[in-house]
């Protein structure tokens, strides 16, 4: 799969979202994260050109004065399910899915996890739990996708923002419960070195990342992070920084940008969705 035609398609279908009234946005809006959710093991770059394919027909059937529902009728799951059985399986795309998401998981908590010398990085543990957390965001899209046609009231949206509160509960009691036998002392040079390798690379990722909002947030306490962990490592600092004292106020630090993170977080998904 090229993965610049992909971009393509995505971009080109959100540029011609804008031309949409507002009840066919609404309609074509959950058909499209319905479909994006519940196809997560199928062809991507075909699943994009069905979508554009069906935004089109529903712009062509705007013009001549028909709505979505009058188009394609009062049934949208329907004709989702239709266009979902028309993809192909494709294991890979979901393999790199899972990859990536795996990567990202353990590449954003390597830096915080470093920034103690004296306690080592467990990597069989960051694998474990980045495997976790890769198998927890296709089960919370999947959830998200069938409440978008099949539960409707209250009730049936609260258990399942419960089911996904406790995948993450879950997942939290795992990071702080398993320790493995795969752990690397990255103390001194080497760990200054592996720091500035991993802050290079999220710098870059940020830097080629078109829409930067959604990353943003998780900036500050990552450099933050890496900055204490270099700090940590040279001689002048790290009798300060490692003593009790010092250890309660890098946890204070971090407690203050992970409250600002989730904040900067609310506000950008406001913006998002705006």
């Amino acid at each position: 799969m090229n993965k610049l035609e992909k971009n393509e398609l995505i971009e080109t279908n959100a540029s011609l979202q804008d031309s949409l009234t507002k009840e066919n946005e609404k309609y074509y809006g959950n058909l499209l994260i319905y479909i994006r959710t519940m196809a997560v093991f199928r062809d991507v770059k075909k699943s994009e050109e069905l979508l554009l394919e069906v935004l089109r027909d529903i712009l062509d059937a705007q013009e001549q004065g028909f709505s979505a529902e009058e188009y394609f009728g009062e049934n949208p799951k329907k004709v989702a399910d239709e266009i979902i059985k028309q993809l192909p399986i494709n294991l890979l795309d979901t393999l790199k899915i899972v990859l990536i998401a795996l990567a990202s998981y353990s590449m954003f908590n390597t830096l915080p996890n470093l920034i103690f010398p004296d306690e080592p990085l467990d990597i069989g543990s960051l694998l474990i739990c980045g495997f976790y957390w890769a198998i927890m965001v296709i089960f919370s899209l999947w959830l998200l996708g069938i409440s978008l046609y099949r539960f409707k009231d209250k009730f049936s949206k609260l258990v399942l923002l419960l089911l996904v509160g406790l995948g993450v509960s879950v997942g939290f009691y795992i990071n702080f419960l398993i320790s493995t036998p795969l752990k690397v002392n990255l103390s001194g040079n080497l760990g200054i070195v592996t720091i500035i390798l991993i802050s290079g690379l999220i710098l870059y990722l940020f830097y080629k990342e078109k829409d930067r909002k959604f990353w943003a947030p998780f900036l500050p306490i990552l450099l933050t992070s890496a900055i204490l962990g270099i700090l940590t490592r040279i001689d002048i600092f790290s009798e300060l920084l490692s003593s009790k004292e010092g250890k309660i106020g890098v946890g204070v630090i971090l407690g203050i940008l992970l409250l600002l993170q989730y904040v900067f977080i609310f506000f950008t998904s406001r913006q998002l969705n705006n």
